[in-house]
This record gives structure tokens, sequence and C-alpha cells, in this order.
């Protein structure tokens, strides 16, 4: 072999192994990016998923009292007292929409871990992203998510209204 055909073998053979490390970071990329939408998925389904379960809850304890005519915001749980009474450990126990305050459950699938907290406050309804500490007649679940395996996290929120009719 010359010196010709031997600087064109290894220049095949630079070329060929720097096509095969681009391919393999080409491949290694977009599983990342395949996991990270993946996991994000997931989370947005735990989320939806307890969103749906309270969204399915009364409003509040109090909102019970079929004896008051007229339903007043005060009647309702004081902002302070948000979340499950004696007694309500798990969601399967929780009777009203504010049993979710301060919730947390580890969910785990079949590749990750993820940990859900929840909390609750009343609401304006002109400001939904602040919260106050009086009774209203709206309450701001935010459901917040997040996975063992990246640093990333999600948060979606549902507002719950009580609605009454004479």
């Amino acid at each position: 072999m010359g010196r010709g055909e031997t600087l064109i073998t290894l220049g095949a053979v630079f070329m060929l192994s720097f096509t095969a490390i681009n391919v393999n970071n080409s491949f290694t990329e977009n599983s990342d990016f395949f996991n990270q939408a993946k996991f994000g998925l997931e989370s947005i389904a735990l989320a939806n998923s307890i969103i749906e379960e309270a969204s399915q809850l009364p409003f509040d304890e109090m909102s019970w009292d079929t004896t008051k005519v007229e339903k007043v915001a005060t009647d309702f749980t004081h902002a302070g007292n948000l979340g499950p009474e004696y007694g309500e450990t798990d969601y399967n126990s929780f009777d009203d929409f504010d049993d979710f305050n301060k919730f947390m459950i580890l969910d785990t699938t079949q590749q990750n871990v993820y940990r859900i907290s929840c909390t609750i406050h009343y609401i304006h309804p002109a400001n939904p992203d602040s919260f106050i500490s009086t009774q209203s007649f709206f309450k701001k679940l935010t459901v917040s998510v997040k996975n063992t395996i990246s640093d990333d996290s999600l948060a979606l929120s549902y507002v719950h209204g009580f609605w009454y009719f004479n």
C-alpha cells in the first residue's frame, strides 16, 4: 500500500469514526428528549387525576347545611382550617374539596417516582393568582408534581366555585 492509499484509508477511518460518534450523540439526545417528554406527560396525567378527584367533591363541609336559605362566604371553613378533618387520612376518605390542602403522595410508575403535593387557598375571582385570608365563594387547588430523575417540576391549578340555587 502506497503513501496515498494509506492517507485515504486513514481519512476514511477518521470520517467513519466522526460519523459514528455524531450518530451516537444524536440517538442519546433524542432519547433524553423523549424521556423528558414522557415524564412531562406522566406528570400532567398525575396532576389531572388529583384535580379530577378533588373537583368531584362538594365545595365545603359547611355548605351542606340546608337549613340556611342563603349562603354567605363566612359560612365556609376558615382559611386557616382548610385541610382534612379528623379521621380523613387519604383521598379515599376526603369528603370535601379543601381536604386536599397539604395532601402529599408518592406515585411510582415503571421508570420514575413522582412526588405530588397539593395546596388550597381562597381566592377572589378578579385576581385568581393571589390568595386571600378570608372565606370566599372560590377556592384554588394547585397540584405540584416533581419527578425524582430530573429537576423538572410541574404545577397545575384548578378553581372551584360554590354555586347554589334558591
